[in-house]
């Protein structure tokens, strides 16, 4: 056949076949092209027509059911010499990799258009055809200078010369990328470009690719500055013309970028935990300082943190070489310089060359600046001598870095306020507990003598009655202002706890049924107050006409348990208001029972909540429960 015959062509593409049909139709005017949706509708295309079935198949990667890797497979079974061209918008260099280490003829990203696609089919089908290229892998300068020519991949052709693994060819990615002129890589061993190379380990990869047995390893490549370009190197054999393995064709997915992020990712990891075990505002700093240096690799820089009275960001926590460079840096007022500007506008300001801004303020050494905000604390600065030197990724670690101090710093605040709010409860439980106890106790004691003088005088009784809630509402106070400092878990009974929280409650009328028991781990002496504090609870509001039940029993699944009356229950509106402190509904009521069962349900790690029944039901979940 000439080079006028006529093309058939078979194209897979679930997606866009007739758009791309007819634009390499319209590009050749020999190629004629049917559609395939799929890898079935592929195969059995080839088994309906006759042999040759098609001149050429031309596929996308991504495929519905498969993809073009698992489809060339197929064909390569009962059609080995059909030329196989991948044509595809995944042009990944482990997809181009993937490709040729199974023998596509060729491989051509979407990119280069139908035009491009339409030479290259011409020459699979051509050499074909005319015996020129008889199938690939027969003649070694046209197997990979056509098949790589477009493939995103550096690759090199290694020849065995005297023993060793000599570097006889390569592509233009792989010089660009690593910075060689040709000169000075071909004919050179593979070895000496490599870093630091477990030699064995490699050398029995490129043997494995001669013999046909493709495997993945990680290697890293010396670029001619010196700097390390880490790759994923695939190996496959090299054939001569007459069929005979004569080398090693090396393909080397570039991932220095990809380990990068992946470094930067657990770097990041590293600072987060750090910055959430600080004990401090400066601890906080230092850990941003050290992180910046070493993922973004600018060593200048500094945090700045408002000072007391939110008017001046000072220099907290600075790196050696930023000091060296700068010595002793100024504070800056808010609103004011560089870093006091990006602060007051809450926005990251990058200065390509700081020089240029006249503000009064000394910069001697730095030429590129970055001013990262960090929320409502301070500043995170940067600095290099390089003109222009913060790209878009540089920026936006930099102001993730921010972000996780901003966190870090709030929690710290919120952990001091709490730190001072438990310091003036602290101190409020002492007044309580001392000087208001005593003059109360010195009260009591004169009704008591009033009494016994005068009898039970209406007007003294009803004294009495608000002295013991004067005193209930101190030992309430007490209990939740203190709280529990350590709790020992035991294993308690349900059923005989709740019955010894029953018998000191006054009852008449109450009934108590116990569902369920099961064994608890609990600290004893707070479980004992969260029982009494429900079981009083539905015995004062669920009361009706004097007459209430009280159930005890285990939730659905062993999650917990519940106490619950079948009273009145509580309205709607209200839900889990009931816990608040100084909610009550009863005029003896202190309006902290439901709030000290809350306390001592979460310093358990449990939650209590409403649940849903006709009268008042009080659930507690998250309880370690151990039924018979």
């Amino acid at each position: 056949m000439t080079s006028e015959s006529p093309i058939s062509v078979l194209h897979v593409d679930d997606e866009s076949a007739d758009t791309v049909a007819t634009r390499l139709e319209r590009a050749d005017a020999r190629v004629s092209v049917r559609t395939a949706a799929s890898t079935d509708d592929a195969l059995a295309a080839l088994d309906a027509a006759p042999t040759p079935p098609v001149d050429c198949l031309v596929s996308e990667y991504d495929l519905a059911e498969t993809n073009g890797i698992a489809l060339l497979d197929a064909v390569r079974e009962d059609y080995p010499d059909l030329p196989v061209i991948l044509y595809t918008d995944a042009g990944d260099e482990t997809v181009a990799s993937d490709a040729i280490a199974a023998g596509v003829t060729d491989y051509v990203p979407k990119r280069h258009g139908p035009d491009h696609l339409a030479d290259r089919l011409r020459d699979a089908v051509d050499g074909t055809r005319t015996d020129a290229t008889p199938a690939l892998g027969h003649d070694p300068d046209a197997q990979y200078r056509r098949l790589f020519e477009d493939a995103p991949v550096m690759y090199v052709v290694v020849h065995e010369v005297d023993g060793a693994s000599v570097l006889a060819d390569c592509n233009d990615r792989f010089l660009d990328r690593l910075g060689y002129d040709p000169d000075e890589v071909l004919g050179r061993p593979i070895w000496e470009l490599y870093a630091a190379p477990p030699l064995p380990d490699a050398v029995e990869g490129v043997d494995r690719g001669r013999e046909g047995t493709v495997g993945r390893r990680e290697r890293t490549l010396i670029a001619a500055d010196g700097s390390h370009v880490e790759t994923l190197f695939r190996a496959s054999p090299w054939v001569g013309a007459d069929g005979d393995v004569i080398g090693t064709l090396g393909l080397y997915v570039d991932l220095t970028e990809a380990k990068r992020r992946e470094r930067t990712l657990d770097r990041l990891h590293d600072v987060t935990r750090s910055l959430v075990r600080a004990e401090g505002r400066t601890e906080v700093a230092e850990s941003i300082i050290d992180a910046v240096s070493d993922v973004l690799g600018y060593p200048r820089n500094l945090v700045r943190l408002l000072d007391d009275d939110g008017t001046e960001l000072r220099p907290v926590a600075i790196t050696d070489a930023a000091e060296a460079a700068f010595g002793e840096r100024p504070r800056y007022a808010v609103g004011e310089g560089t870093a006091g500007r990006s602060f007051a506008a809450g926005e990251t300001r990058v200065y390509d060359d700081v020089q240029t801004v006249d503000d009064g303020y000394d910069r001697s050494g730095i030429r590129a600046a970055m001013f990262v905000p960090i929320g409502e604390h301070g500043v995170l600065c940067l600095g290099s001598a390089t003109v222009g030197a913060f790209d878009d990724v540089d920026v936006h670690l930099a102001e993730v870095f921010a972000a996780n101090a901003d966190t870090a710093l709030t929690l710290l605040d919120r952990t001091h306020e709490l730190e001072r709010q438990n310091e003036r409860l602290s101190d409020f439980a002492s007044v309580v507990s001392h000087d208001l106890r005593t003059p109360l106790s010195v009260v009591d004691g004169s009704l008591e003598l009033a009494r016994e003088r005068y009898g039970d005088d209406a007007d003294l009784a009803r004294a009495v009655r608000s002295l013991d809630r004067a005193f209930d509402l101190i030992e309430e106070l007490l209990t939740l202002a203190r709280g529990t400092d350590t709790l020992s878990f035991e294993a308690l009974s349900l059923r005989a706890m709740v019955e010894a929280c029953w018998d000191p409650l006054t009852t008449d009328g109450a009934t108590l049924v116990v569902a369920d028991d099961a064994t608890i781990r609990a600290d004893e002496t707070a479980l004992r107050r969260l029982l009494e504090n429900l079981l009083r609870n539905c015995v004062t509001h669920g009361a009706t006409d004097g007459d209430v039940t009280v159930t005890v029993g285990l939730l659905d699944g062993g999650r917990g348990f519940y106490v619950a009356d079948d009273g009145p229950g509580v309205d709607a509106d209200v839900g889990d208001a009931v816990f608040n402190v100084g909610y009550t509904t009863a005029d003896t009521g202190t309006g902290l029972g439901l709030a000290i069962v809350k306390r001592i349900a979460e310093e358990h790690g449990w939650a209590v909540g409403l649940g849903d029944a006709d009268g008042a039901r009080f659930e507690i979940e998250g309880v370690d429960v151990e039924t018979p």
